[in-house]
């Protein structure tokens, strides 16, 4: 199990790309407002702009010269497939999902196929994968033009123009609504509506707009193939354009839902982290709290071992029971009784000599039961009274109990203490 402090740091990583995931989502969703008025504006033109381009091709059955952009080919050899992603990741499978629609397009055709890449996510995709990729585009404006696609375009135009490819592909992802986006690839070169009998290649492949039932009649100023070199190549660039901003209004909206959902993730690890956290601590601090008790408990017992020991060293009194004023000594020499770690004795043992008592007796040099027993009562008064004390009603009995201690006779001693009365004999 992992310890409280590790938690700890998990929490904190959680917690910081918790921040990162939330100003993402909201750069996202600045910017998917954005891209989608933009989208949904220009949709409409070019759908109409795809319906005028059909409706131009009936000009060659008047005898008219039909565009070179317009004009079919009959056996198809080789494809070029434009495929727009993302230049950053973070989006969910936005970029996934594009990448794969493409492979499997362009398996299924099983021709030989030249990529085209806008993007570096579908660059280093299909690099590492090996692809014939020809030329690849990165790092376009947020608030892209015609002309920052312009480029992508003309190479289209010019390899389709040279016949080194006979159909081109865009695929991008259709931008439906905020949750929902559709990868899907359109038929770009020649700007004629491609149809397949694949189950499959039908499904990825983008419905054109519907064609208006009757046949529209134009007429050309000056002419019809100057005006038909004009605007088809504009329509072409629209066509890549507009496949474009549905692919940046797919992206933003991707990132939205993929940072909220990561965000919200994150809130709940942190939580759960938080419980889990909470039961290491509560754990290590009963192991804790368990260390202290056994520590006390050997402690007790090696105090209660020790009074064991003392006690059986005591002197015994005439009932085989140890002496109840006998003072806590350990070694006796010339009739004189230690304390144990000092070289007086202890005065507190004769009746009437309190701590304080003991104390002003010591420091006027009265440290030892002989020296008490030697010392008449004026100096025993003279003593306390230099240690600010004047009551003490037992000081008279006082060499007597310390002539009995001195000379070890703790019997007597207890006997003596009988009799006395508030220190006094009665």
């Amino acid at each position: 199990m992992a310890t409280a402090r590790d938690i700890k740091k998990r929490i904190r990583s959680v917690k910081n790309i918790s921040q990162i995931t939330r100003a993402l989502e909201a750069v996202s969703a600045s910017r998917v407002r954005k891209a989608q008025a933009r989208v949904l504006a220009s949709r409409a033109f070019a759908e109409k702009a795809w319906e005028i381009l059909l409706n131009v091709q009936s000009t060659a059955t008047k005898g008219l010269p039909l565009h070179p952009l317009l004009a079919s080919r009959d056996e198809i050899k080789n494809i070029m497939v434009v495929v727009l992603t993302s230049d950053r990741g973070l989006a969910g499978a936005y970029n996934t999902n594009i990448i794969r629609v493409a492979e499997r397009f362009a398996h299924r055709m099983g021709k030989p196929t030249r990529f085209v890449t806008v993007g570096k996510k579908a660059r280093d995709s299909f690099i590492r994968g090996g692809k014939n990729v020809v030329a690849e585009f990165s790092g376009l404006p947020a608030d892209p033009t015609i002309a920052s696609i312009s480029p992508v375009a003309r190479l289209a135009i010019d390899e389709f123009l040279a016949g080194t490819v006979d159909q081109v592909f865009i695929a991008y992802t259709d931008f439906v609504n905020t949750l929902t986006q559709r990868p899907v690839v359109l038929g770009w070169l020649p700007l004629v509506p491609y149809s397949t009998d694949d189950q499959v290649m039908a499904e990825m492949v983008k419905d054109v707009p519907a064609v208006s039932a009757g046949k529209s009649d134009y007429d050309y100023e000056p002419d019809a193939a100057a005006i038909l070199d004009e605007i088809v190549p504009r329509f072409t660039e629209l066509q890549i354009y507009q496949a474009l901003l549905e692919s940046q209004a797919s992206e933003h909206s991707a990132r939205m839902v993929a940072m909220r959902n990561a965000s919200d993730n994150a809130t709940q690890l942190m939580g759960d982290l938080t419980l889990v956290y909470n039961k290491a601590r509560q754990a290590a601090i009963t192991a804790e709290i368990l260390d202290i008790v056994g520590g006390a408990e050997a402690l007790q017992a090696s105090i209660e071992g020790l009074a064991d020991e003392i006690l059986a060293s005591q002197p015994q009194n005439g009932n085989g029971a140890h002496a109840m004023m006998s003072p806590p000594v350990v070694a006796k020499a010339g009739g004189r009784v230690s304390l144990k770690g000092g070289s007086g004795d202890d005065l507190t043992v004769i009746e009437g000599i309190g701590p304080k008592m003991s104390a002003a007796l010591v420091a006027a040099g009265i440290d030892t039961y002989v020296k008490l027993a030697a010392s008449d009562e004026a100096a025993l008064l003279k003593a306390i009274e230099a240690a600010g004390m004047r009551l003490a009603p037992a000081l008279p009995s006082w060499p007597e109990q310390a002539a009995l201690a001195a000379a070890g006779d703790w019997d007597g001693l207890e006997r003596l203490q009988d009799q006395l009365t508030a220190g006094r004999k009665a």
